[in-house]
């Protein structure tokens, strides 16, 4: 029996996909109630779900009412990552539940690169997905689809039924799935069949019942290391557990973590939606964080620029933690420094820009020629060879990221100094950039098109310098300061002398072109030069001219990367731009551009990476963890603009009705 919506069903909007994770790893689920994406479990274990890919011979997990007529409606339960879909229809309403079990949302701080304790934690029965399908009233016939695709739809499959209706196993070479169906005894009418496609590896598991008010179906999905970990998985070991409890227990945790948010402002829902977004994409073993959890989602309808974001970028991670530390979150910077202290590498020159979520160095790139991409985007990509790249602005947005947590108190919060091995780490990296400013390198957008002397990559070559000699300053360390100084000196002169071309009146991309590229919007973010210094303001002035599309929102640049191709606009540049208008006291303009922006997020608060300027459609990988630091960034600043206007007004009345609009 071929489960219903299989045939002909249309790729979804990415943005129109519900999120859920464990900060282990995440699944998304459409709003027809199909999971479409999972790797289990972890974020870069192999897909076992991969309809989001390939529509045809991609994996899904999908619960809806039969005949799929019937449409659903998405919302997150309040202050947490567990998902509620809705089907409503005359005759009856069914809720379907989805969540993953966390016990806790602490991170375990990361005790050496080739330590493998960690893996006690990552048993298959502590990490799974559970969906809860209820009738609230009247009644409704439901179809449960299950087709796993082990090895992102690469490996063969074989699908055993448990006796009892308890459930089914499906075991492949490499992974090895227990689905286990708790209360089917309730029902009757239920009944559980196994279809075998043609090419005997893509088997559907289907389950139909019709419930009535009260009756629920509950669904666990587990992975085990071996045939023998799933067959127990299913018929015992999942089976034993409450799910009830650990869905309350899910909620609490959520919740609890949520209620440590600073935040108090305009557009507070955005931003808690936001952070719970960072919180899942965290992963809670080693304290690393993903760029986000899919991968080869286009930049491009169609185009090859199809990318695997399963993995730290020490960029995005740092990012992450300065967006969090703002709210009031800081053991994630605890958890990351510690896994940052223990990476492997022997001095600056060894330091990647990415690593794997436990530590991992080889993220070997290679093309899944078998999968049809999202929408026929192919390649499909898994791995990253922008791994082996030179980015020389890592090494300010490390050092930064150390500052803002020392900064805010983190070490002493935890009974930490800053003293000894990540000392000698930060000293190790201001002396690497150093060494090599002046050197070219491929630019925070990875392109592929050569090196160049990109302006953003001196300037964090410059907060390196800057922040290293704070620290050394503030707590009296060790340092060559003098040098430090005199080198952090020469490259600010350097920057303002090559970087910013009087002919346009703009910050460039890089020294001797006249290109125009988004990151320089972070200039005065980091420091280096003040928001509404006439340079700056020039710069924000030809970005809107030159670098915008019809809505107003910003492309990372325009001119040659080296590949075929095009892409949509950054919503991450797009949040700069916010930046920079409200601390120039454009506060209007500001306000404006994020409240539009907001109405291109999905249904449940979620970002992707870029925004196709004439359809209007998500593009990217989702949901996408630069776009929602952004998120928080602006509206943190937006607020603080916001005061410093009315703290500067001088009618109190108009200052009074300021104040109440925060």
């Amino acid at each position: 029996m071929v489960g219903m919506n299989e045939i002909n069903r249309s790729y979804q909007p990415i943005n129109s996909y519900g999120v859920i994770g464990d900060c282990h790893s995440t699944v998304l689920i459409s709003p027809d109630g199909s999971v479409d994406w999972g790797c289990l479990p972890d974020f870069d274990s192999p897909a076992i779900f991969c309809r989001l890919l390939d529509a045809e011979h991609g994996g899904y997990f999908q619960i809806a009412p039969t005949g799929g007529n019937i449409p659903g409606s998405q919302r997150y339960l309040r202050g947490s990552n567990v998902l509620q879909t809705r089907f409503a229809s005359t005759f009856g309403e069914i809720v379907l539940t989805d969540f993953m079990p966390v016990e806790t949302l602490e991170a375990w701080p990361y005790k050496a690169m080739n330590n493998n304790t960690w893996r006690a934690h990552e048993d298959g029965s502590c990490h799974c997905l559970v969906r809860i399908v209820e009738c609230t009233h009247g009644e409704m016939p439901v179809t449960v689809s299950l087709k796993v695709s082990p090895d992102y739809a690469a490996t063969p499959s074989e699908v055993a039924l448990i006796a009892d209706n308890k459930g089914a196993m499906i075991s492949s070479a490499q992974q090895h799935v227990a689905l286990a169906m708790i209360g089917a005894d309730l029902l009757a009418s239920c009944t559980m069949d196994v279809a075998q496609a043609a090419d005997e590896w893509h088997q559907t598991i289907t389950v139909q019942a019709t419930l009535r008010e009260g009756e629920r179906l509950l669904f666990a999905l587990g992975m085990g290391r071996s045939a023998q970990a799933a067959r127990r998985l299913v018929e015992v070991e999942l089976h034993q557990r409450n799910f009830d409890v650990e869905l309350a227990h899910t909620l609490h945790c959520w919740r609890q973590w949520l209620a440590g948010c600073t935040y108090q402002g305009p557009y507070s829902e955005w931003v808690h939606r936001s952070a719970l977004a960072l919180k899942m994409m965290t992963y809670a073993p080693t304290g690393a964080i993903v760029a986000a959890p899919t991968t080869s989602l286009p930049e491009e309808l169609g185009g090859v620029r199809n990318w695997d974001y399963r993995f730290t970028w020490l960029r995005d991670a740092t990012f992450t933690l300065y967006a969090l530390n703002v709210l009031g979150f800081t053991a994630e910077a605890r958890a990351f420094t510690h896994w940052l202290r223990n990476l492997s590498y022997t001095d600056g020159e060894d330091l990647q820009i990415m690593y794997g979520i436990r530590g991992e160095r080889e993220l070997a790139e290679q093309e899944l020629h078998h999968l049809s991409g999202y929408c026929g985007s192919s390649p499909v990509r898994i791995g990253n060879a922008a791994a082996q790249q030179k980015q020389m602005d890592v090494f300010g947005e490390v050092l930064d990221c150390i500052h803002l947590y020392r900064r805010q108190g983190g070490f002493e919060r935890y009974g930490e100094k800053l003293e000894g091995p990540l000392w000698q780490m930060m000293q190790t990296l201001v002396e690497h950039v150093c060494a090599h400013w002046q050197e070219p390198d491929s630019g925070i957008w990875e392109v592929r098109g050569g090196l160049r002397h990109y302006v953003y990559s001196k300037v964090m070559c410059w907060v390196a310098l800057d922040r290293g000699i704070r620290a050394a300053q503030q707590l009296n360390l060790d340092a060559d300061l003098p040098r430090w100084i005199m080198i952090r000196d020469q490259i600010r002169a350097d920057i303002l002398c090559h970087g910013y071309d009087t002919s346009i009146g703009a910050f460039t991309q890089s020294y001797g072109s006249a290109a125009l590229d988004a990151s320089t919007l972070l200039l005065p973010l980091v420091g280096f030069i003040p928001p509404d210094d006439p340079r700056m303001r020039s710069t924000v002035d030809r970005i809107m001219e030159s670098l915008t599309d019809k809505h107003g929102f910003v492309y990372r640049y325009l001119s040659d990367d080296g590949l075929s191709g095009g892409e949509g606009t950054f919503t991450l540049c797009t949040f700069w731009l916010v930046d920079n208008l409200a601390m120039q006291g454009r506060l209007d303009e500001a306000r404006s551009l994020f409240e539009r922006l907001l109405t291109y997020a999905g249904r449940l608060g979620l970002f992707s990476e870029e925004i196709e300027a004439q359809s209007n459609e998500a593009l990217g990988n989702y949901p996408q963890a630069f776009t929602h630091i952004a998120l928080i960034n602006s509206a943190q600043n937006l607020r603080k603009a916001e005061i410093r206007l009315s703290e500067h007004h001088t009618d109190p009345v108009i200052a009074a009705i300021r104040l109440q609009k925060r």
